[in-house]
Protein backbone atom coordinates (compact mmCIF):
# COMPACT_ATOMS: atom_id res chain seq x y z
CA UNK A 1 0.00 0.00 0.00
CA UNK A 2 2.72 2.16 0.82
CA UNK A 3 4.14 1.95 -2.93
CA UNK A 4 0.61 3.54 -4.09
CA UNK A 5 0.88 6.19 -2.46
CA UNK A 6 4.80 7.15 -3.82
CA UNK A 7 3.22 8.58 -7.18
CA UNK A 8 0.87 11.06 -5.47
CA UNK A 9 3.82 12.91 -3.35
CA UNK A 10 6.01 12.50 -6.30
CA UNK A 11 5.00 15.78 -8.11
CA UNK A 12 5.22 17.98 -5.19
CA UNK A 13 8.74 16.83 -4.57
CA UNK A 14 9.94 17.08 -7.73
CA UNK A 15 8.51 20.78 -7.72
CA UNK A 16 10.73 21.38 -4.24
CA UNK A 17 13.74 19.89 -6.14
CA UNK A 18 13.02 22.15 -8.69
CA UNK A 19 12.64 24.91 -6.85
CA UNK A 20 15.68 24.14 -4.36
CA UNK A 21 18.15 23.62 -7.53
CA UNK A 22 16.70 26.73 -9.28
CA UNK A 23 17.60 29.08 -6.16
CA UNK A 24 20.94 27.35 -6.60
CA UNK A 25 21.58 28.42 -10.09
CA UNK A 26 20.44 31.75 -9.20
CA UNK A 27 22.21 32.38 -6.56
CA UNK A 28 25.52 32.24 -8.46
CA UNK A 29 25.40 35.65 -10.63
CA UNK A 30 24.75 36.71 -6.95
CA UNK A 31 28.16 35.29 -5.68
CA UNK A 32 29.93 37.08 -8.88
CA UNK A 33 28.32 40.08 -9.66
CA UNK A 34 27.13 41.02 -6.28
CA UNK A 35 23.64 41.11 -6.51
CA UNK A 36 20.71 41.40 -4.03
CA UNK A 37 20.72 38.34 -2.48
CA UNK A 38 16.55 38.35 -2.98
CA UNK A 39 17.08 37.66 -7.01
CA UNK A 40 17.73 34.17 -6.79
CA UNK A 41 14.47 33.46 -4.66
CA UNK A 42 12.55 36.13 -6.63
CA UNK A 43 13.21 34.19 -9.60
CA UNK A 44 12.46 31.11 -8.33
CA UNK A 45 9.30 32.34 -6.93
CA UNK A 46 8.05 32.79 -10.27
CA UNK A 47 8.48 29.16 -11.15
CA UNK A 48 6.84 28.18 -8.11
CA UNK A 49 3.96 30.57 -9.16
CA UNK A 50 3.91 29.17 -12.43
CA UNK A 51 3.54 25.58 -11.51
CA UNK A 52 0.87 26.30 -9.24
CA UNK A 53 -1.17 28.00 -12.47
CA UNK A 54 -0.80 24.98 -14.00
CA UNK A 55 -1.57 22.62 -11.28
CA UNK A 56 -4.84 24.84 -11.06
CA UNK A 57 -5.86 24.68 -14.10
CA UNK A 58 -5.71 21.10 -14.63
CA UNK A 59 -7.35 20.41 -11.60
CA UNK A 60 -10.31 22.91 -12.92
CA UNK A 61 -10.04 20.38 -15.97
CA UNK A 62 -10.41 17.55 -13.90
CA UNK A 63 -13.05 19.07 -11.80
CA UNK A 64 -15.08 21.29 -14.14
CA UNK A 65 -18.24 21.56 -15.44
CA UNK A 66 -18.96 18.39 -17.99
CA UNK A 67 -16.84 16.05 -16.39
CA UNK A 68 -19.14 14.04 -13.68
CA UNK A 69 -19.95 10.64 -15.52
CA UNK A 70 -23.47 10.08 -16.64
CA UNK A 71 -25.46 7.03 -15.64
CA UNK A 72 -28.37 6.45 -18.01
CA UNK A 73 -31.40 6.01 -16.00
CA UNK A 74 -32.49 2.63 -14.71
CA UNK A 75 -35.81 1.14 -16.20
CA UNK A 76 -35.69 -2.17 -13.24
CA UNK A 77 -36.71 0.49 -10.58
CA UNK A 78 -33.52 -0.09 -8.64
CA UNK A 79 -33.94 -3.80 -8.60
Amino acid sequence: MAEQNEPHNEPYTAILFKFVVLVGLLYMPVLVFHLGTWFPFAGASGYLLWELGRLHRAYGELTGPGTEQRRPASTTGGH
